[in-house]
């Protein structure tokens, strides 16, 4: 991480410099952006009612700095601050600024030597598809992004994105204990009104006996008249900790829009599916591991499974939902979802026999915009836990709940 005096020092420099290069030929073109992001949370979520909930006040700001240097030439300058309210017990005592940080840097020079190839070089958020395997985890207070390159070839009706990122440099001889992240990701335009993908990610450490695993899959999302559907569908292998790999994930939802009813209600329904291990003492890991999602955006916003699969014991996850959204006035979005979770292999009980149910959950979500910048998002949960959560976390129904506010500049 930068130390705050690095990023302090960066950011003046490019507030000093831009007013004058703007007007030299160097520096045809910059702009800025940039994001306050409030949020208070209740969390109730220990599965004790006996005990108290915790609030606390979240706050994320973000200055973002585009450079445009040259013809085809870009540069991102990212800078972030994530804290939590009252961390900092003396503000005229503390200026370490330990929650100052790069979020993102880089360089990007498109259409190299003439041809539709990009360029990518630095740090810079990687999210993908519905971000199932690869996303930037915006729900979180830093959020996540990456060292690496990035080269895409645009021709026309397709894109095919190849990278490299790093995600641990051991600086050892040899590269020991370094971890890499590869991939291809392709888009094409095969369906019309259809978003169509395919990848091959490929998680490579040093040694390789220890992780040398590949995610190989296919997404679809897109819409005929009402008719609203998502699919993905993945498989994993390779080896992990010397043992063979063989795990995959199903996941499809189907939505149908009323744009002539009142409100214009969308209902919607799915499933996803992310297959557990039935023995994990017979040398072959099948329990399919959701790399680096945005979690929250899927399994549930109280984040009873952001680390699959740690938190299903590696039983894997079958998430049975459905939904509404509705709005029920200009800029007021309401939304309404039921999740079903439900382990795929049989957790055994303390007490005798076997279970496989997670337990339930209820979401509910209000998001309003003021005006075209400013955005309030409200959402209020509970999670009734079943055999599973009750050996394992607790037996009581947990809670939640937010009110976010988000500028964006």
């Amino acid at each position: 991480m930068l130390t705050h005096r690095t990023c302090l020092a960066g950011l003046a420099l490019v507030l000093a410099v831009l007013p004058v290069r703007a007007q030299e030929a160097a520096f045809p073109s910059y702009s800025f952006d940039g994001q306050l992001r409030y949020r208070y949370e209740w969390s109730d979520r220990d599965f004790d009612t006996d005990r108290e909930g915790v609030a606390f006040n979240l706050l994320r700001t973000r200055l973002g700095v585009h450079l445009l240097p040259a013809a085809h030439t870009e540069v991102l300058l990212q800078f972030q601050d994530a804290r939590t309210f009252g961390e900092e017990a003396n503000t005229l005592t503390d200026g370490a600024a330990d929650n100052l940080d790069l979020h993102q840097g880089y360089l990007r020079l498109s259409d190299l030597f003439g041809a539709p190839v990009d360029l990518q070089l630095g740090r810079f958020e990687v999210r993908y598809g519905g971000e199932r395997l690869l996303g930037a985890v915006g729900w979180h207070n830093i959020g996540r992004s990456f060292d690496g390159v990035r080269l895409r070839l645009h021709p026309a009706g397709a894109t095919l994105d190849v990278f490299n990122l790093k995600e641990v440099e051991a600086l050892e001889p040899g590269g020991t204990g370094d971890r890499n992240v590869l991939g291809v990701y392709g888009d094409a335009a095969l369906l019309t009104g259809y978003t169509t993908q395919g990848y091959v990610v490929w998680q490579r450490g040093n040694p390789s006996s220890v992780l040398n695993r590949y995610t190989a899959g296919g997404y679809l999302k897109g819409r005929t008249d009402n008719v609203l559907s998502e699919a993905e569908v993945a498989y994993q292998g390779g080896t992990l900790d010397d043992r063979d790999v063989s795990a995959f994930l199903v996941a499809l939802q189907l939505g149908y829009a009323f744009p002539d009813v009142t409100g214009a209600p969308v209902l919607s329904a799915g499933i996803d599916y992310l297959s557990g291990d039935d023995d994990p003492a017979d040398g072959t890991v099948k329990t399919f591991d959701t790399l680096y999602a945005t979690n929250h955006k899927f399994y549930g916003f109280m984040d009873f499974f952001l680390n699959l699969p740690v938190h299903t014991l590696g039983l894997g996850l079958r998430d049975v939902y459905a939904g509404i959204d509705v709005a029920p006035e200009k800029g007021l979005n309401l939304r309404l979802t039921y999740h079903n979770f439900a382990a795929n292999e049989d957790f055994a009980r303390a007490g005798g026999g076997t279970s496989t149910r997670f337990g339930d959950e209820v979401d509910l979500t209000a998001v309003y915009r003021y005006n075209p910048k400013v955005t309030f998002t409200g959402g209020a949960s509970l999670f009734v836990p079943g055999a599973i959560f009750d050996e394992t976390r607790g037996t009581d129904t947990a809670s939640w709940l937010y009110l976010m506010t988000t500028v964006n500049l």
